[in-house]
């Protein structure tokens, strides 16, 4: 079960009196802060010889090896402070910081931060919505089909687009060619 839904779940919990919600974020932030730390440890330690033996086939270069490391010199902190509310950065992150050298007190005191801040949301709004549960997940249920809706359609859309576009550039080729 992702983190995110189990700090909901947790939070939603507390709200009914079985669970402190202050030592909650106590332990759901160490456990982040621990977890990134040792990502960070795998990438800064592991990463570089992982990269370097298989990296070719992820197509990775040595070059993206300098840029990650600029990357992270330039926007690291911001990375992990921000990325804890992005689930494929939130993953990635940490790892990606040990290979681009971020400096790890650097990166503990962005973690910290960002771990403490997101662990918090989480865990606030399930408390929060913990009471009106049923009704959150029939919105959620709505709000789903809403989404799939919006995204069905912009896809109809943006393949209809893309159709007109080649035809007219067809037509274009057609006609300057005659």
């Amino acid at each position: 079960m992702p983190g995110d839904v189990t700090l909901l779940v947790a939070g939603l919990i507390s709200s009914q009196g079985n669970l402190n919600l202050g030592l909650l974020i106590a332990i759901a932030s160490v456990g982040a802060i621990c977890g990134d730390s040792i990502g960070y440890l795998i990438g800064r330690y592991g990463g570089l010889t992982f990269i370097r033996r298989y990296g070719r086939y992820f197509f990775f270069k040595e070059s993206h090896l300098e840029k990650t490391q600029h990357y992270f010199d330039v926007h690291g902190g911001k990375t992990i402070l921000f990325g804890r509310f992005v689930a494929v950065i939130k993953s990635v992150g940490p790892v990606a910081a040990g290979i681009g050298r971020m400096r790890y007190a650097t990166f503990l005191a962005y973690n910290v931060v960002g771990s403490i801040l997101s662990v918090t949301l989480y865990l606030v709004i399930g408390y929060f919505f913990g009471a009106s549960w049923k009704a959150i997940s029939t919105w959620a249920g709505r709000g789903a089909a809403i989404a799939f809706g919006f995204v069905v359609i912009a896809g109809a859309i943006a393949i209809v687009a893309r159709r007109r576009r080649k035809q007219r550039l067809r037509n274009g080729a057609r006609r300057s060619g005659s």
